[in-house]
């Protein structure tokens, strides 16, 4: 494929802890550079046949660009072994309906937005450079980064930086912004970037691993996308639409929707959720999976030192019953 900014992570472990049969349907529910994808097709095949979504359309057109110089992947799509779907993948049911899949081998998710998508200023992903505070991952959505930065009240700010970027200053950051919006616009990345550049004492920036906007920008971008409305979703219907003895995995890449996917996969691989002393089960509940992966799969220093992108991320995976 043509070259690309951005690079799989934990590629192999992925592929192989999926277990994919040769000549059976798998998803690929996150597409981003196709690497994923192709590796699953390469596992299928021969025959075998992987859907792949991206909700993102621009990710799509630079996948086809890509493919159009991969012999591989432009023989499956004309056989049509490779399945191309702009859809976000909590819509995973609905998608497989309409293409008459009722189950299927195995759904691979992983959660990163890739180097492609952030490297573009014009999406105003990254504060690295000055681009429009958008953030959406689907153009046809109408909320932005934007319109949270300059209609939130200062609380609701407060609860987004703090319940979906961890950010300790998420009081002060709110305040200043809101503060700051009635002076002038924030309406690009490097004036937010400034903004909280200013707003972090620097005897805790000098400390921070991370820039002191990371976290700031990953909450707008969470809440701007409905990312865990959309993953909690997609989770309840992949382990319904996967075989039995089929297998999700899923790579995750900060603590909130890692905390998310490891509680649902403890909830649904346990059995009676009745209290300890009820001397009957009365609740019916039973284990729908197995979990695989009883520690998430981390990537090795060796992919870590290639791939900065690759420290954060966790492979979970689990097997349906």
């Amino acid at each position: 494929m043509e070259e690309t900014k951005h690079i799989p992570v934990l590629l192999a472990e992925t592929i192989a802890g999926l277990h994919l049969t040769k000549g059976t349907i798998a998803v690929d529910a996150t597409l981003g550079g196709g690497s994923h994808a192709k590796a699953m097709l390469e596992a299928l095949a021969p025959g075998g046949m992987v859907i792949a979504f991206d909700a993102d359309a621009e990710a799509l057109t630079r996948f086809m660009t890509r493919a159009d110089g991969d012999d591989f992947l432009q023989q499956a799509l004309v056989e049509k072994r490779l399945h191309l779907v702009r859809e976000n993948y909590s819509r995973l049911a609905s998608v497989l309906d309409q293409l008459g899949v009722k189950a299927v081998q195995a759904i691979l998710a992983d959660l990163g937005f890739s180097s492609d998508q952030i490297a573009g200023a014009a999406r105003g992903f990254s504060f690295q450079s000055d681009g429009p505070l958008d953030m959406r991952l689907d153009q046809t959505t109408t909320l932005t980064a934007d319109e949270i930065v300059h209609t939130f009240s200062s609380e609701r700010l407060e609860q987004l930086f703090r319940q979906y970027g961890d950010e300790p200053l998420a009081r002060r950051i709110a305040e200043a912004i809101v503060q700051e919006r009635t002076k002038r616009p924030l309406h690009t990345t490097v004036a937010l970037r400034k903004l909280i550049e200013e707003v972090y004492p620097k005897r805790l920036s000098l400390h921070k691993k991370i820039h002191p906007a990371t976290k700031v920008f990953q909450a707008l971008r969470i809440a701007v996308n409905e990312e865990f409305e959309h993953l909690e979703r997609f989770l309840v219907q992949a382990v319904e639409r996967l075989v039995p003895g089929g297998r999700l995995a899923v790579i995750t890449f900060h603590s909130g929707e890692d905390k998310r996917v490891k509680q649902f996969f403890r909830t649904e691989a346990q059995g009676c959720i009745c209290p300890p002393n009820f001397p009957v089960c009365r609740c019916g509940n039973t284990a729908r999976i197995t979990i695989i992966t009883k520690r998430p799969i981390v990537a090795t220093e060796e992919e870590q030192a290639n791939n900065p992108r690759a420290r954060s991320a966790k492979l979970r995976i689990i097997e349906k019953l």
